[in-house]
């Protein structure tokens, strides 16, 4: 049996669906920038003991994506560099680190359906990518999700699973519009990096936000720049 199946096996045995519920569940305060809190008591193995959720009530999604900077472009639309295949990416002040985080775009995408489709939240993160950097059009391909955070995250609702960040490799963007300007409590330039670059910046230690990691690994494979060891 192979892992992927020992996997689903044993984590549909009946002991991996959870400590029962003690009372009910209530909301606490909301987070700024966040959702809310959803506090419970669950009967473990050490007796009664609270546990706190985070209810993220916006979707979250990443674009690695490529565009080839041209000359034609002006050049106030980003910082001078090379001409040819780049990646954009987001350097921003980020409260939790409390420092600058180097980032893909576009992060949250707003509120989103628990129940939206795959397709319905691929044009919802184009849509916000394009609001975000002015760059439209290319294709939009999926590569997947990872959960974040799972000790935390419940999602937009009480019986939602967890909180997906949505991984997507885009190619052949054009420029449409002008990206928006960041907002008055918002530090943020967009950096453009050759594609050629990327290896050596996951192996920086400074590109370290965890979906911007997963995507750019999954989207260099599907592109060829790196390899699965044999």
């Amino acid at each position: 049996m192979h892992a992927v199946e020992r996997f689903r096996k044993l984590a549909a045995e009946d002991r991996f669906k959870g400590w029962p519920l003690v009372g009910e569940p209530e909301l606490g305060p909301k987070i700024p920038f966040f959702g809310g809190t959803l506090n419970y008591q669950l009967q473990t193995g050490n007796g009664v003991e609270d546990y706190t959720s985070i209810l993220r009530h916006f979707g979250w999604a990443v674009v690695f994506g490529v565009v080839h900077l041209r000359e034609e472009w002006p050049p106030n639309t980003y910082p001078p560099v090379d001409h040819g295949l780049h990646v954009v990416t987001l350097c921003q002040w980020k409260p939790g680190v409390n420092q600058a985080s180097w980032e893909l775009p576009p992060g949250g995408i707003g509120k989103v359906d628990p129940k939206a489709t795959l397709d319905e939240i691929a044009e919802k993160t184009r849509q916000t990518y394009l609001k975000e950097t002015g760059l439209g059009g290319g294709n939009f391909k999926h590569l997947g999700h990872i959960m974040i955070e799972t000790g935390k995250y419940r999602g937009a609702g009480p019986d939602d699973h967890g909180l997906r960040a949505h991984l997507f490799l885009a190619t052949d963007l054009e420029r449409a519009q002008y990206a928006r300007k960041p907002n008055p409590n918002e530090i943020m330039e967009t950096l453009m990096v050759p594609l050629r670059e990327f290896p050596e910046v996951l192996a920086s230690d400074l590109f370290v936000e965890e979906s911007a990691v997963v995507c750019a690994y999954k989207a260099l494979i599907e592109v060829g720049l790196l390899h699965w060891s044999k």
